[in-house]
């Protein structure tokens, strides 16, 4: 089971309630597709054009680092070096349309490809769980613990700090 990273899960629901084009209460519906060309030959091309930008890091768990760029509905997420995924990045953007809240979700994964497709497995599992609590879903699987939220399988829904 994969964290989506504090950034992007503060970003989309940022941009549940405040993305352009839609309606002006929060979007319940969100809708996931996958890219398929990140943008960038490789991760470590993609890092370095993110800080060679400017834009700051937000470090995660398990040695995870986000960025979020200035247009607000993009953000990205690189594994850590303990990742069994490493090196991986994980473009989201997020925009709203009809009221809808879209993500595209676009993966670039350099190890194995057995530990790649579990990656891809685990992100998307997470979103469809995250998918289904925006939802009001009551078999959704997600734990929210201070600023991180875990979603899949085995999650139970806890609260702290609340």
């Amino acid at each position: 089971m994969k964290i989506l990273s504090p950034s992007a899960i503060g970003l989309l629901f940022l941009c549940a309630v405040a993305c352009p084009a839609g309606p002006s209460e929060p979007s319940t519906k969100l809708v996931i597709t996958e890219g398929h060309y990140i943008g960038y030959a490789s991760v470590a091309d993609a890092l370095a054009t993110l800080e060679a930008k400017g834009l700051m890091p937000a470090p995660g768990f398990d040695g995870n680092v986000s960025f979020v760029e200035p247009d607000k509905g993009t953000a990205w997420t690189f594994v850590g070096r303990d990742d069994p995924a490493y090196p991986s990045a994980v473009r989201y953007v997020y925009t709203r349309s009809s009221g809808v809240l879209q993500a595209e979700v676009t993966i670039l994964c350099e190890a194995s490809a057995e530990r790649c497709e579990k990656f891809r497995s685990d992100i998307r599992d997470h979103l469809e769980q995250l998918s289904k609590k925006m939802a009001g879903d009551p078999s959704a699987k997600c734990s929210v613990n201070d600023n991180t939220m875990k979603c899949g399988s085995e999650a139970e829904q806890k609260q702290t700090n609340q």
